[in-house]
């Protein structure tokens, strides 16, 4: 089973062989967020997942990813982070609200910005809709007209999707578009009157009442799962996911897809359902902007491109992701570099090797690729100096690529700094006496020996045996030799770092240098 697995199609390259029936030039890709707040990982893995299908499809065929910033809904709450003040706006479309950081033309384009910023880096290039700016423009009328004109079978349509059931006078009532008040600028709004052509009558709480042709002038919106069956329509979309609670039965994908059938005489696009996307390890040093949540920007602070993006690609999207800040991002970034090294072996096939070519940026992956554990450790030594990492790497024998090894010197000390404290490495000025002399006389002995042949055991493999070689003696057994080697090491490290455990012993003498290792060992 495993091995058929490994072999097998990639999730995108099935979810294109569903497409293939669709008879078609352009095969559109889609995926929206509406920007209430920073866009969270959650939404990132619409537009991810979209994008590896776009990407399987430009294989053999012709493909486009399309981004769609739902910015012309209502703002419904104050987010935390915002001054409640703010609560004068709400039901204001996004892109009318101001921004409350005051960097941008609106509450919307703050949040659009702050992820469109990121897209690049992650090898994203989509055509961006912004929905506020189509709506205005008039550009979806003939889909408004013909949702008007069906209301009523609209009305039963969703009727039959909820709980408690429309009455016959909300059917007969029913209109799925909602005005923004041209005097207020709210959507507390009811319309009166509808020809059945183009001309509507709205009224509104604040007093506001006008006569619209929806022909000419437009100040409304569709009603979300009319919005999304017409968006469909309007760019012939092809395939759109959504987070499992649209997948859900009788979910907002449920009840689209038959307003499309039935309403705009459409075949619904492909569907995905994915996944949440959970955390694992504290997160509480981030400031997350309004509406809080971990950001594709966060995760950019920690994680490389090619890295955040594999670990989507290579999880099908019916199954939960977990993005760690704990030491567990260690273990991510060494499965990582096993299935890069295993790609330039030729040893990846089937659905492995398409997860790694799917989580490219645009450039190829760099060969050789120093360990994140030892980047972050000897990162540290070095204190984040770049010239002086270089030289411990060149001390150690450990070949490096120049621009990966700075990338993870960056997130490494990222990471360090803000989730992972328990890891810091300070390397001590001084000699560390006070522990030296709580030490009996054989443990003494054993770092006076270290010093003592550390010259003519100065490359890696004389050094790993002569570290772990001290503390036997003959009589011992294998669990005795194990636990006498453990407080050796112990009693090295407190001389070093003040710690009890650390980086490999033989490669972190090397890193730190002979002078540095004998001023701290040798009393």
């Amino acid at each position: 089973m495993k091995r058929k697995e490994v072999l097998g199609k990639h999730w995108a390259e099935e979810i294109v062989s569903r497409l293939s029936e669709l008879k078609k030039e352009v095969f559109v890709c889609a995926a929206g967020v509406s920007p209430s707040g920073s866009v969270h990982i959650g939404n990132f893995r619409d537009i991810l997942t979209s994008d590896v299908v776009c990407r399987a499809l430009k294989k053999d065929r012709r493909a486009e990813l399309m981004f769609f910033w739902d910015d012309y809904d209502r703002f419904r709450k104050v987010p935390f982070g915002i001054s409640e003040s703010f609560s004068r706006y709400i039901g204001m479309p996004l892109s009318k609200v101001p921004d409350p950081f005051k960097c941008h033309k609106s509450y919307a384009e703050h949040f659009e910005k702050e992820f469109e910023k990121v897209l690049p880096e992650l090898g994203v290039k989509a055509r961006i809709i912004y929905q506020a700016r189509e709506y205005e423009r008039n550009s979806y009328y003939r889909e408004i007209k013909l949702a008007l004109q069906k209301r009523k079978e609209i009305a039963e349509i969703l009727s039959k999707f909820k709980t408690e059931k429309f009455s016959e006078g909300e059917i007969e009532n029913y209109f799925p578009l909602q005005f923004y008040c041209g005097k207020c600028g709210k959507d507390s709004t009811k319309i009166i009157s509808y020809d059945g052509e183009n001309v509507l009558v709205y009224e509104c709480k604040c007093g506001h009442g006008e006569k619209v042709d929806i022909s000419k002038k437009h100040t409304g919106k569709l009603a979300w799962r009319v919005d999304w069956a017409a968006r469909w329509l309007h760019y012939d979309v092809s395939f759109e996911p959504g987070g499992k609670d649209h997948a859900s039965p009788g979910g907002s994908y449920d009840t689209s897809k038959e307003l499309a059938e039935k309403i705009f005489n459409f075949k619904a696009p492909v569907f995905q359902g994915y996944e949440f996307v959970g955390i694992r390890g504290k997160t509480s040093k981030i400031s997350g902007s309004a509406g809080g949540g971990i950001t594709p920007k966060n995760l950019l602070e920690i994680y490389e491109p090619e890295l955040l993006r594999w670990i989507f690609t290579k999880t099908h999207p019916r199954r939960a992701i977990t993005l760690c800040f704990d030491s567990e991002l260690i273990r991510q970034y060494d499965e990582f570099d096993s299935a890069v090294d295993s790609y330039f072996k030729n040893k990846l096939k089937g659905e492995e090797k398409s997860a790694l070519v799917f989580s490219k940026t645009g450039k190829e992956f760099k060969k050789i690729r120093v360990p994140f554990r030892q980047v972050s450790s000897f990162g540290q030594i070095a204190q984040g100096n770049f010239s002086e990492l270089k030289k411990m790497f060149k001390r150690i024998g450990q070949k490096f690529n120049e621009e990966n090894l700075k990338l993870r010197l960056e997130k490494s000390e990222n990471w360090v700094r803000n989730f992972a404290p328990e890891l810091q490495i300070k390397v001590r000025k001084e000699k560390n006496l006070d522990y030296f002399k709580r030490l009996g006389e054989e443990e003494r002995g054993e770092i006076a020996k270290l010093v003592k042949e550390m010259d003519k055991n100065w490359n890696l493999e004389k050094l790993t045996y002569l570290v772990y070689e001290i503390p036997k003696k003959p009589d011992m057994d294998e669990e005795e030799k194990k636990r006498r080697q453990k407080e050796f090491f112990r009693n090295v490290y407190q001389m070093l770092i003040d710690k009890d455990t650390g980086p490999r012993l033989p490669t972190f003498l090397l890193a730190l240098g002979k002078e540095k290792v004998k001023k701290l060992l040798k009393i």
